[in-house]
């Protein structure tokens, strides 16, 4: 009798401890699945709107109102632009582990700016399957894609590097080139992957 009822206790451990899993399991994909819900929402109202082509309707009017929904995005966050490889995600100022567990992409406080017309893009992100993971799969001669409020640009893959996390030698200034530093954790932490690009349009 008395196992019995043991064995009984054990089974609904059991079936608590595997209805915790299936919840914790199910936050996470639904945090991903709204981060990349607003990342998509956020890219469609501020950068789609800002890189297309002006209409005939909009040349003839001297000034253009911006929508509340885009005036509030603007006011709310700071967004740089959106980076677009295998990926879209938006990009912000800062990389500091509040703003890279909201699913976005940081430049260091070192980094060039992105419509600079040199200089070392260096942008920083989670090892997470919907943010920079796709970095440790890609290949040299792959093209990345960078949207700022002003312009769109092309960048190549031209080196891929492991490292280790205290080594600065690739977050250097450059004033001849324009060129994209993307960082992202390897080896648990211990390491750190990086990807080198070079504009090409």
């Amino acid at each position: 009798m008395q196992k019995r009822k043991i064995n009984k206790i054990i089974q609904i451990l059991g079936l608590i401890l595997i209805l915790i899993s299936a919840l914790i399991c199910f936050k996470k994909i639904y945090c991903n699945y709204k981060v990349d819900k607003e990342t998509k929402q956020v890219i469609e109202t501020i950068f789609e709107e800002d890189t297309l082509p002006p209409t005939d309707e909009e040349e003839q009017t001297e000034e253009v109102v911006e929508t509340p929904k885009k005036q509030e995005i603007h006011l709310t966050n700071n967004y740089l632009g959106y980076i677009k490889s295998g990926i879209q995600r938006l990009i912000t100022s800062g990389t500091d582990k509040k703003t890279l567990d909201k699913g976005l992409v940081g430049t260091l406080s070192i980094s060039a700016g992105i419509d600079d017309e040199f200089g070392n893009l260096i942008i920083a992100g989670h090892s997470v399957y919907n943010t920079f993971q796709s970095l440790h799969y890609s290949s040299i001669g792959d093209k990345i894609k960078i949207v700022s409020h002003k312009a769109t640009y092309i960048y190549e893959i031209v080196e891929k590097h492991t490292i280790n996390d205290d080594d600065m030698s690739y977050f250097k200034s450059v004033d001849n080139e324009k060129i994209l530093t993307l960082i992202t954790c390897k080896n648990n932490g211990n390491k750190r992957l990086i990807v080198v690009a070079k504009l090409r349009g």
